[in-house]
């Protein structure tokens, strides 16, 4: 694995499944995130995407529309081998991300859910409920009865960056506030919380752009 102008590159031995690639992310992911948090992988964004490119997971991913001839043929998105394939009647006219924007919501709120219910048991706390929005300034919230709110766009972070704004929310439940004893909490479930939160700072504004979807 190597690390160049906050990019990391993950190479396999040929015949290596890429499952191992997330594999090897997740069990080194707090050494990764200690590495991204040093002074000169702090501020740098990531740069514009092409409109046929959309970030998933933290991945740019190719869109691939295929026009299929029949007027009955309904939208299916695929993702595979890297790309989101897109098939949509002929004459359809919207952009791609514009496609692919109701798949990544429903992709979105499996994926938060998961993470909520495995944290939250991990965490020893307790939750009420669990919306996906579009929020324009948030990327989560934990009202004071254990509802949660997470916005949408967290597909497109880093696994580990939705992992950090989970636990966040989800360290709420234990203190409803942003105090010291709140950022303990965070700490001691997410002990590398501040590269997560300069990776969202960084690139807050591509995540938000409407030019994004």
């Amino acid at each position: 694995m190597t690390i160049k102008e906050s990019q990391v590159t993950v190479t396999l031995p040929r015949g290596v499944p890429l499952g191992e690639a997330e594999r090897f992310l997740q069990q080194n992911a707090a050494w990764l995130f200690k590495q991204l948090d040093k002074p000169a992988s702090r501020k740098k964004p990531l740069p514009a995407l092409p409109k046929d490119v959309i970030l998933l997971r933290g991945e740019a991913t190719h869109i691939q529309v295929i026009e299929e001839p029949t007027r009955s043929t309904r939208m299916r998105v695929d993702e595979a081998d890297g790309r989101l394939v897109v098939r949509v009647p002929v004459g359809t006219g919207e952009s791609p991300r514009r496609l692919v924007m109701p798949w990544l919501k429903a992709q979105a709120r499996g994926t938060i859910e998961v993470a909520v219910k495995q944290l939250a048991a991990r965490m020893g706390v307790t939750y009420k409920s669990i919306s996906i929005r579009d929020q324009r300034t948030r990327w989560g919230s934990c009202s004071s009865q254990g509802a949660l709110s997470f916005n949408w766009r967290l597909v497109m972070v880093p696994p580990a960056v939705l992992e950090y704004v989970v636990t966040h929310e989800l360290a709420h439940r234990k203190q409803q506030n942003h105090s010291r004893a709140f950022w303990q909490v965070v700490a001691l479930y997410f002990p590398h919380f501040k590269a997560a939160r300069t990776w969202l700072r960084a690139n807050a504004t591509l995540l938000r752009s409407e030019d994004t979807i």
